[in-house]
């Protein structure tokens, strides 16, 4: 545009003024000299006539195109000018999203360190012992309710669900009503009695071990007492729980609160309507979700997909976060090694998408 602009304002104007110059001066002799040999100038105003009739038609002809050209360069200047307006618009719109989103990733952080398991293990380490809590009560469940082959059966994907809200809502006065309220059908079955009652004997013996913890060691002579590890084996795999603190009182409170933020963040991004987010494949949004999937450890990957089987955190599924922005592509599948596993969970969505987690990629490599 600057380079037009230049060509017209200085480049025409000089060639249009030399061509002015000369035609006022020597075109009506060069006309009259080369058409007529009267040497008296007299007789040949007529041709001056001539002249003027047939250039004044011209001249007005090319100032009509400078007018034009002039019209065109102001549009093409506002035309530019709507465009660095839009422009500032949509950087505006990217602006504010962005503050709010990177907002959303500082809380997102604050809430990892936040986590704490009776101030004994703290921020992202709580995610570890979390999984190995959950895996300790899935195996104690399944292994309990293989006892009773008679009964009508739960699949794993049940057992997951079930074993999950026992993790959430702990066991007690408050999560009985619970499990009365939305399980109803479930909280009278045999199996599942009876692994309440062995995780209940399981916290109190806690109890028992932390209220004369003191005593012991004074008559003993000892220190640094601890309980032996809760184990359970069950169809060749071996769950282990390292006490470290009152196990099964629920941890609703503080991963409930984290989970709801982290879907709440993916669900800002999904729902950004204007046309700067608007792209194929949906890669920009897609963009900013890695950037929060960046900054969950493997155990909270973990913990998010055991939240989405449950009712508590289907949402997840139904609503395609994890599978449109691949947010468990980097779960590791040693890990959910319990209940219904990834690959069954996911085998469409892997079908149709052989990335959908990393770990096929790792094993292709090694093809």
């Amino acid at each position: 545009m600057k380079t037009k602009t230049i060509i017209i304002f200085f480049v025409a104007p000089v060639v249009g003024v030399l061509g002015a110059l000369f035609l006022y001066y020597e075109g009506p002799e060069f006309v009259q000299s080369r058409y007529f040999y009267d040497a008296d100038r007299g007789n040949r105003g007529a041709i001056g006539d001539a002249f003027g009739g047939t250039a004044g038609p011209v001249i007005a002809w090319f100032a009509s195109i400078l007018t034009f050209l002039a019209f065109y360069i102001q549009y093409e200047a506002n035309k530019d000018q709507r465009d660095q307006f839009a422009k500032q618009a949509d950087d505006i719109v990217i602006e504010r999203f962005e503050n709010r989103f990177f907002e959303l990733i500082r809380l997102h952080r604050e809430n990892v360190d936040e986590q704490n398991i009776q101030n004994k293990i703290l921020g992202r380490k709580a995610f570890t012992t979390y999984y190995f809590e959950l895996r300790y009560i899935y195996f104690v469940l399944e292994s309990k309710h293989d006892e009773f082959p008679t009964d009508k059966r739960l699949d794993k994907e049940q057992l997951t669900n079930l074993a999950y809200l026992i993790f959430f809502y702990g066991i007690g006065h408050v999560s009985d009503s619970v499990f009365s309220h939305i399980l109803p059908q479930i909280n009278s079955r045999q199996f599942f009695k009876i692994t309440i009652e062995k995780l209940e004997k399981e916290k109190k013996m806690y109890s028992d071990f932390t209220r004369d913890k003191a005593r012991y060691e004074s008559e003993k002579k000892v220190r640094n007492t601890r309980l032996k590890d809760l184990e359970v084996e069950h169809k060749g795999k071996k769950a282990i729980f390292i006490l470290h603190y009152e196990p099964f009182t629920g941890h609703g409170t503080k991963i409930g609160h984290y989970y709801r933020h982290l879907f709440q963040t993916v669900k800002y991004v999904d729902s950004q309507e204007h046309k700067v987010f608007q792209d194929k494949d949906n890669k920009i949004k897609y963009a900013y979700v890695k950037i929060l999937r960046a900054q969950l450890s493997n155990f909270e990957q973990v913990i998010l997909y055991y939240n989405s089987i449950c009712i508590l955190g289907n949402t997840w599924i139904s609503n395609g976060y994890i599978k449109n922005y691949h947010l468990l592509t980097n779960l590791p599948l040693s890990f959910a090694d319990f209940g219904i596993q990834p690959d069954k969970k996911f085998k469409a969505e892997m079908v149709a998408d052989p990335n959908f987690f990393d770990w096929e990629m790792l094993k292709d490599s090694f093809r």
